[in-house]
């Protein structure tokens, strides 16, 4: 072989790799993601567990710091966003090309602006090799391809679920004691009676503030029980949308039944729905309740209740850490159930909730790629590993998205019974599932009639145009829809 050709290619070659890496260095240097092998992802949501404004809390910094810890040059940067109006930011960002690399699933997307997981999930999850597919690990109740709460309207699954849902009412079990009221609260009669003892004390019976959360959970939980029989009605499709019946009411069940006009917000059901929650806020709110800022999702108006203030306050297991520093002891339950006793529209159905997805679940833009793209699925593999999953459920004080990890016992009441069984009906899906837009409207509309500053025909006037609008939008979100007969 000639060697004078062999240097020259040897040096080619040369020339060739500095030039390579020159350019890769370069491309590498001008991305704020990557650089000289470094990766970071970014994590963008609201905080649900703290009123911070740069910090999710210390277990989430933990969790962060061990992952970082198994992947060496991998950074996690967590950008908080604000709960008022995190969804907004989110749906801008997608629409606009510029979303983080991970982003809180609760916003208005397009199934083209996220990376479908259905691929990731059907194969093991690396830190957490006990099971065939990473799916295998997750609550079946909550999540998966068959649950209706987590599919999108093509089946596939966009997002993961870093923990569950669940809510009921903090209660001050001291102050129970005190004024002889027992716990759980049965009926809502019996509710009555003990706000009445607890105004007696001095004491604002339910705390309650301006969010989303103090409007959408009561109501939720009323219209839950009232629209009991709604479930034989209405049901007509499956979890993926095709003809069939599923466990509970879909979204798209509610979109056909307001269409077709088997649902209006005129129903009896639903006015006697927003009365009975007028009347539980006129006898038990803190009073200037719409003056007091809702700060996270962990629960409603919780300063007041922690301050001794109030008797009970509405809450999310995100809660828990939070009303751990009571200067009383502190328990948890469901609603009360409405019986015919206090409306012949009862079916005496028992008061319930349930657990679900719906608490932290992060999906991943589309314009998510190459090591950002596997990294950021990593993360998620990482947090529903029940090995690494378990430390941040218990700091979180969360209940857990997959199975082999145990929740706090002092949310125990939020999960406990009938309350913790998901109801047939979802009513509480009127409130916060129709449209981005449609929950937004909700609040206002709602609370607008809690003050009284608009009456019940023109509350459910307004209700019914909203939800209008919302099947207007969902129709245009599922374009295959329109081709159904219901929907013309």
């Amino acid at each position: 072989m000639n060697t004078t050709f062999s240097s020259l290619r040897a040096i080619r070659a040369l020339l060739l790799l500095v030039m390579c890496t020159a350019f890769l260095a370069a491309c590498s240097g001008s991305s704020p993601t990557q650089s000289n092998g470094h990766v970071t992802i970014t994590l963008a949501g609201p905080n649900q567990w703290n009123s911070s404004g740069t910090s999710f809390g210390s277990g989430w910094d933990a969790a962060v710091a061990q992952f970082e810890k198994l992947n060496p040059g991998v950074t996690v940067k967590i950008n908080v966003l604000p709960l008022a109006n995190f969804g907004q930011i989110e749906a801008t960002d997608l629409a606009s090309g510029a979303a983080p690399d991970l982003i809180f699933n609760q916003t208005s997307y397009k199934p083209y602006q996220v990376v479908p997981l259905d691929q990731y999930l059907n194969q093991p999850n690396p830190y957490a090799p006990g099971r065939p597919k990473w799916i295998d690990w997750f609550n079946p109740n909550a999540y998966g391809f068959n649950n209706p709460g987590a599919v999108d309207a093509q089946g596939h699954l966009d997002w993961v679920p870093l923990n569950l849902f669940d809510v009921g009412l903090f209660i001050n079990e001291d102050l129970f004691a005190k004024v002889g009221v027992t716990a759980p609260i049965a009926t809502f009669q019996d509710l009555l009676t003990a706000i009445q003892k607890f105004k007696a004390a001095g004491m604002a019976p339910m705390a309650m503030d301006n969010s989303v959360s103090g409007t959408a959970w009561p109501l939720g939980a009323i219209l839950n029980m009232l629209m009991t029989k709604d479930y034989s009605t209405f049901n007509y499709f499956t979890a993926t949308g095709t003809p069939g019946s599923n466990s509970s009411l879909t979204v798209k069940d509610f979109v056909r039944a307001i269409k077709t006009g088997q649902l209006t917000a005129e129903s009896p059901k639903v006015g006697e729905s927003l009365q009975l929650d007028k009347e539980l806020y006129s006898l038990g709110a803190t009073p200037n309740w719409s003056g007091i800022k809702g700060l996270s999702g962990a629960g409603v108006d919780l300063n007041d209740f922690l301050a001794g203030r109030a008797a009970m306050a509405w809450g999310a297991n995100f809660g828990a850490a939070q009303v751990a520093s009571a200067p009383f002891k502190v328990g948890s339950m469901g609603f009360p159930t409405i019986t015919d006793a206090t409306t012949p529209l009862s079916v005496n159905q028992p008061a319930q909730f349930g657990v679900q997805a719906g608490g932290t679940s992060y999906m991943i833009p589309s314009t998510t790629k190459g090591e950002q793209l596997k990294y950021a699925v990593r993360f998620l593999q990482f947090m529903t590993a029940p090995q690494y999953a378990q430390p941040w459920i218990t700091a979180t004080t969360g209940v857990p998205s997959v199975q082999d990890v145990t929740a706090a016992p002092s949310i125990a009441g939020f999960s406990a019974g009938a309350w913790g069984t998901t109801p047939k009906s979802n009513g509480y899906a009127l409130v916060v599932s129709l449209s981005p837009q449609a929950t937004q409207d909700a609040v206002q509309i709602v609370q607008g009639y809690l003050l009284g500053s608009t009456d019940l025909a023109a509350t459910e006037a307004k209700l019914e145009t909203s939800w209008q609008a919302a099947v207007a939008y969902q129709l245009q979100q599922n374009p295959s829809w329109q081709s159904e007969s219901w929907a013309h």
